[in-house]
């Protein structure tokens, strides 16, 4: 495992944006933990859930912009008024999160959206900043993470 600091590194050609993404370690969701160590900047994170089977199923990518990174994820980990099936997921099974940092709400915009279409098959659970007609995501992680 190595350690990098997260952050998303931009590139473009024409109407063509290449995007690095650099996450943190994925980390066990305790809500003490995360406001002592996710800043409170703009971002992207992921939430997943441990199964009974020991896999891990991600359950939301999100783009963090007001409040920053630290409230949202705190607020996402919190059942108190989600809807019944996430909030059994919430109660249920053990929480793990990681994070990418950037200052450029339009680079989260079209980072989360591709994530979203890649991984959920759903554009529409975000839209991208309009100013490319495609985007690539390349991802690095200090971990490897297998999810289904």
């Amino acid at each position: 495992m190595f350690k990098i600091e997260p952050h998303i590194e931009f590139e473009s050609d024409k109407n063509t944006a290449y995007y690095s993404l650099f996450w943190s370690q994925l980390e066990k969701a305790d809500k003490y933990k995360i406001t002592t160590s996710v800043p409170s900047v703009s971002g992207l994170y992921e939430i997943y859930y441990e199964d009974a089977e020991k896999r891990l199923n991600l359950l939301n990518v999100a783009a963090a912009w007001l409040g920053g990174l630290r409230s949202q994820i705190r607020s996402d980990i919190d059942s108190d008024g989600k809807s019944d099936e996430v909030k059994e997921i919430l109660e249920t099974y053990s929480l793990y999160y990681r994070y990418t940092i950037s200052p450029s709400f339009d680079s989260i915009k079209d980072v989360a959206w591709f994530l979203n279409k890649t991984y959920f098959k759903d554009a529409s659970m975000s839209q991208h900043s309009g100013r490319f007609e495609t985007i690539y995501v390349k991802e690095f992680a200090p971990d490897k993470i297998r999810w289904v």
